[in-house]
């Protein structure tokens, strides 16, 4: 039976080639049509059980599910014998005995989910703890039984992974950021202690992209937003491209679901054209590479469709103008071969310049191999070229998980492979990701913004003195590189040299710069001025630790300078704001003694003068009465907030003090506690339909309604608990509402066109763009633009990130 997720389009061109995700299904050793297992509770299923398939009478449909488990069990074993059998029967006997009786959104039996996880788990090649844990990873979270007694019944290592995988449900979570936050958080600290968690996590969202077409539309895309944010990166970082090819396209298609239905009648447009030329190309290279006595397996691949989305965007092209649609890939016997084979394409069809590229002599960050190069076959049209081994293309289909392959296939007395002995380097990258879990804890929005950054930005490698490979995102700096190696480098960094000449700290690196920091004891520590070009996430927190630790009174005098020289910028008058009420009450919202402290905080990095200047200037602007800009505000603040003016003097019954009315029945508040009241959008936040939100009864002014994330409210809830009231939007409505979204990345010609291309794609309107240029070649543009709701605002953030050069976006 087809999983529940297919549909008439396919989730990739040719629907895949043979060796692609769609292979990895349960569907190859495990039935689709796993039934429920309604006489399962009647059997003693214990830690003692020695076998699953003893039954006094069972149904024949547990029956033919025993069977197809226990051919999963089988195939398993007969490429592993030494895995424990009776383990993994008793794994998926406890897992059928608690899921009984429960149905997916899908109308399968619950029990499916967990029996295909299980399945990809074993086709990825994992040990048998895992699949056991493939099994059981939803018995805590679903059913609850403890940790405890997991451990109990199928040992410490099955617990350890399964608590790894379980979400935090005993917490009760203010808004979906900190939820999502404090889930990932618990995942990568979990993964730092055994990779495995986050292998069948992925394992786990992979089946739930599959089957994601019954939910509703909101949950599916907030799924599949988070998907392509992190775990498609993850599994990118970790190098399993089968897994990371099937979580973007399928991501894709939720997301952007006419860009997707484009492209795919596009690609089939040409699907016949370019199955010729592969044809055509591949019996023309076997011929040479059997004429030269190579042995080597030639095969086709297509480009996957979020692919082509991705070059669509980076390169400003249209679908006709991109034409290496397919590679041709070819898998030796030895990496001599390889070399060969690279010499016989180059002979055969000429090679295009600058488009050679050797990741065998220098593997990507996450141990990626191959010779790629793109070439004009015989027709005059791009070809690319993709040459490995097979222990290269095990590796760049599997990535890590390719190690408990190894380590489950090999003999005894077996010596371990190159990559066997590289399995702690690869996760190299992880450290500082877990590093900043454990800085950021409590501050949910921090580590997701830093997590995006770590896990979805490019890499570039830089090699220390020694030889060794130190792999940061783009746009890093000497700084960057001194902290990733040592906390205490970083912190004594005077300077840098790069290939043998001096540079200042704040170059960009490059992949394969060689760089070696110079420290000096005398140092005292890092300058404040670092934190305007670092690009890490470590790097910055480790400078602000430092700076915060400084004598206040140079904190202080820096922060009142940086507030200063940001307002000179924008043309405002801050004359008297150091001893503000606006500052003081502002500065207790966001957790500091007084505004002093809240200056200082400034000083050392904890908060930026352009966000402390806006949220003040968001409380003390009076409502204007006309459609004029206000005085101080930038023209892109003015124009939206101009619009909001607009609308609240045609939509309001009343005056609207500082707050802007909701249109009449947009909010849901408890009746008996509002009355009459009049209730408003508060401006300091802006909250749209989706936002989880909160009313608050005002002293004169009706019922202000915030975001659960906003400063106010939070301050709300510590003075005046008993004000607050639960609210929820009534649904979406036709009516726009406007959002500001702030966009900060590298200088590159063509950025905004890029960016309000996207835009313009999505059918969202663009109320204004003010850019605005920053130090170290970086720019910040803020948008303002109408959506309908906070999902489709998010679906846009989520889009905007990955564009070429782009450090972060946020809503502000």
């Amino acid at each position: 039976m087809p999983s529940p997720a297919s549909s008439s389009l396919p989730i990739s061109n040719e629907t895949h080639a043979p060796d692609a995700i769609s292979a990895l299904s349960a569907t190859d050793f495990v039935a689709r049509e796993v039934a429920a297992t309604k006489n399962e509770a009647n059997s003693s299923v214990t830690s003692d059980s020695v076998v699953l398939f003893q039954h006094d009478e069972p149904s024949e449909a547990a029956q033919t599910a025993r069977r197809r488990v226990k051919e999963l069990v089988e195939k398993t074993l007969s490429a592993r014998p030494q895995f424990d059998a009776q383990l993994l029967e008793r794994a998926y006997a406890f897992a059928a005995e608690k899921h009984e009786g429960v149905t997916r959104l899908t109308g399968e039996p619950y029990i499916e989910h967990p029996v295909a996880v299980a399945g990809i788990l074993a086709e990825l090649g994992m040990d048998d703890v895992s699949i056991a844990a493939g099994f059981l990873h939803d018995v805590p979270e679903d059913c609850g039984v403890s940790i405890e007694e997991m451990t109990e019944r199928f040992g410490a290592d099955v617990a350890h992974l399964v608590e790894g995988v379980t979400k935090l449900k005993k917490i009760n979570f203010d808004t979906k950021v900190e939820k999502q936050g404090e889930n990932l958080r618990k995942l990568f600290l979990a993964m730092a202690g055994d990779v495995r968690v986050i292998i069948i996590k992925l394992a786990d969202r992979l089946h739930n992209m599959r089957t994601i077409d019954p939910f509703p539309e909101a949950k599916r895309r907030d799924v599949a937003s988070e998907t392509l944010t992190f775990f498609a990166p993850i599994a990118h970082r970790l190098g399993i491209w089968r897994i990371k090819w099937e979580l973007e396209d399928r991501s894709f298609k939720v997301l952007e679901p006419d860009v997707y239905k484009q492209i795919y009648a596009l690609v089939q447009r040409t699907r016949a054209q370019r199955a010729q030329q592969v044809q055509e190309a591949t019996a023309e290279l076997q011929e040479r590479l059997k004429a030269e006595g190579i042995e080597a397996e030639v095969n086709g691949r297509p480009k996957h469709f979020y692919s082509i989305r991705q070059k669509m965007i980076k390169q400003g092209l249209k679908f006709d103008a991109i034409h290496d649609l397919i590679a041709l890939r070819v898998i030796c016997n030895s990496k001599g071969d390889c070399y060969h084979a690279l010499g016989i394409v180059h002979a055969l069809w000429q090679q295009v310049p600058e488009m050679f590229f050797d990741y065998i002599a220098t593997p990507k960050p996450n141990n990626y191999q191959s010779l790629h190069t793109k070439v004009l076959d015989g027709n005059g049209e791009l070809l690319e070229i993709q040459i490995r081994t097979k222990e290269m293309h095990r590796e760049a289909e599997f990535g890590i998980a390719a190690h408990w392959r190894y380590k489950n296939e090999a003999k005894p007395d077996q010596k371990p492979s190159a990559n066997e002995k590289s399995f702690g380097d690869r996760l190299r990258w992880l450290r500082p990701v877990v590093e900043m879990g454990l800085e950021t804890e409590g501050d949910s929005a921090s580590f997701l913004s830093n997590l995006r950054l770590d896990v979805g930005s490019e890499q570039v490698f830089v090699i220390t003195p020694h030889g060794d490979a130190i792999y940061l995102p783009q746009g890093s700096t000497p700084v960057d590189f001194a902290y990733r190696v040592h906390s205490q480098i970083g912190g004594k960094c005077t300077g840098a040299k790069v290939n043998g000449r001096l540079v200042p700290l704040n170059y960009k690196l490059h992949n394969g710069d060689i760089c070696e920091i110079q420290t000096s004891r005398a140092s005292k520590g890092p300058k404040r001025g670092w934190l305007e070009f670092v690009v890490t996430p470590h790097a910055k927190a480790r400078i602000k630790a430092f700076l915060r630790k400084q004598n206040f009174d140079e904190n202080y005098r820096y922060g009142l300078e940086r507030l200063e020289k940001v307002a000179r910028s924008e043309r405002l008058k801050i004359a008297g704001l150091a001893g503000s009420e606006a500052l003081e009450n502002l500065a207790l919202e966001l957790g500091q003694k007084g505004a002093a402290d809240l200056i200082a905080a400034i000083g050392y990095g904890e908060f930026s003068a352009e966000t402390i200047l806006n949220r003040v200037r968001a409380q003390c602007a009076p409502q204007p009465k006309t459609s004029e800009n206000v005085d101080g505000l930038s023209s892109a603040a003015a124009s939206l907030l101009n619009r909001r003016i607009r609308e609240t003097e045609k939509d309001a019954p009343g005056e609207s003090g500082e707050m802007e009315f909701a249109a009449p029945g947009e909010i849901s508040l408890d009746p008996e506690k509002t009355g009459d009241l009049l209730y408003t959008l508060a401006r300091c936040c802006a909250p749209i339909p989706g936002d989880e939100v909160r009313g608050y009864v005002t002293r004169g002014r009706g019922i202000t309604v915030h975001r659960t994330d906003c400063a106010n409210l939070k301050h709300y809830e510590k003075r005046e608990p008993d004000r607050l009231l639960r609210a929820s939007w009534k649904g979406e409505t036709e009516k726009p509402y406007q959002a500001l979204v702030a966009l900060e990345s590298h200088e590159r010609t063509g950025l905004l066109a890029d960016v309000t291309a996207i835009i313009a794609a999505k059918k969202i309107n663009i109320e204004s763009v003010n850019t605005y240029p920053l130090k170290h070649a970086r720019a910040r543009l803020n948008l303002a633009v109408s959506v309908a709701s906070s999902r489709q605002l998010d679906e846009l953030i989520a889009v905007l990130s990955a564009v070429e050069g782009v450090i972060e976006v946020h809503r502000v």
